[in-house]
């Protein structure tokens, strides 16, 4: 039970990034650098080159700290392209892989480990940018502990678009609040209380919040290559 309650924990740490309604369990994806395809979101404007910095707020006592993901490369994955958001604190904020598609925004992470629980590959829908409020979509995670495969349910709604929301000082004009639950199914007993995760995108910038239990991200700057 307390595996389970890692995996929950684990899912609510993942800074931006299941196979949509697909069992994962071991398969580790191939990748080589591809080129981008024509076009990318203004909710995922991931250049190469492009940086984007971070405050993290988390633990009991609360620590602050940042870190910066940087686009690298690109990379094709399961037959579509990404980019490569590479972390220069994995801890804090692990590497991942982003594609934009037709109003939709995928990341991919690799190998996360929580407290002895490793999810090897982790493919989620983030966002859908052109879809109006009170849309949903659903995402699942088959995990593997023990010999148990627990899936993870993922609920996303959005529930707010094209406001303002001022983060450490600053405006961020067409932002899109999608709300996440997550619900872990258990083996044994009754299942662990679902968790919540606010997910704000900004037109021109992307992410730029993410509170999270005992984990909250906001942008502290950013420099998109043009």
């Amino acid at each position: 039970m307390k595996k389970i309650f890692l995996v929950l924990a684990l899912a609510s740490i993942i800074f931006s990034a299941c196979r949509k309604n697909t069992d994962i369990d071991n398969t580790i994806l191939p990748s080589f650098d591809f080129q981008w395809p024509a076009g990318t979101s203004d909710y995922a404007p991931y250049t190469n080159g492009s940086t984007f910095t971070y405050e993290i707020i988390s633990g009991t006592p609360s620590v602050t700290d940042s870190f910066t993901y940087t686009v690298t490369k690109d990379t094709a994955i399961g037959g579509a392209t990404y980019r490569k958001l590479e972390s220069n604190k994995p801890a804090l904020g692990p590497t991942y892989y982003a594609n934009y598609n037709n109003g939709v925004v995928s990341n991919i992470a690799y190998n996360l480990n929580f407290q002895g629980v490793t999810v090897p590959v982790v493919k989620q829908t983030i966002l859908k940018d052109n879809v109006p409020v009170a849309a949903t979509w659903a995402d699942t995670l088959n995990v593997v502990v023990s010999g148990f495969t627990i899936p993870v349910y993922f609920a996303d709604t959005i529930k707010q678009k094209d406001y303002s929301k001022n983060i450490l000082g600053k405006d961020y004009p067409n932002t899109i609040y999608a709300k996440q639950v997550i619900n872990v199914a258990s083996p044994i007993g009754p299942p662990p209380a679902p968790t919540a995760i606010d997910n704000y995108f900004a037109k021109g910038v992307g992410l730029v919040q993410k509170d999270a239990t005992g984990n909250n991200v906001k942008i502290k700057r950013y420099n998109i290559v043009k």
